[in-house]
């Protein structure tokens, strides 16, 4: 039985990292795909600035079933709970760990937590924010 659950535990897991596509559109699903942050665009001006490559992939991913949205960052990580209408997304509750150690952790943690909608083209997706960036991922 033990082995049973580790193994139905493994595969959840590996189920997570997966890319996910949405059968009635073929685009890449929100839910239970990795997202790996690639650039952040300013709200005001619209300028765009590249992840760097030689730093560790910050990412996220949304369950399906229980609404939860984790994060992984550099050094920390993050968890809460998340509502979608439609193409309205928003987060309540996103606690995050707070070691500081990159920038762009602080572009993640703090947009994602005023995030308000978003947008998948094939498998890139934008996080609009009513913070000072818009964050932009790559399904892995």
């Amino acid at each position: 039985m033990k082995k049973i659950l580790l193994l139905a535990f493994i595969f959840g897991l590996i189920g997570f990292h997966c890319k996910k596509e949405d059968p009635a559109t073929g685009q890449t699903s929100l839910l239970k795909t990795k997202w790996i942050l690639s650039s952040i665009s300013d709200t005001r001006t619209n300028a765009i600035t590249k992840y760097p490559d030689n730093i560790h992939q910050e990412y996220i991913i949304f369950s399906d079933s229980i609404n939860v949205l984790m994060v992984g960052g550099v050094c920390n990580g993050c968890r809460g709970n998340y509502i979608i209408n439609s193409d309205l997304i928003s987060t309540n509750g996103l606690a995050c760990t707070m070691i500081y150690c990159s920038q762009w952790e602080d572009y993640l943690f703090s947009n994602l937590d005023s995030m308000y909608q978003y947008k998948i083209n094939n498998n890139q997706l934008t996080i609009y924010s009513n913070g000072k960036y818009n964050l932009h991922f790559i399904a892995e």
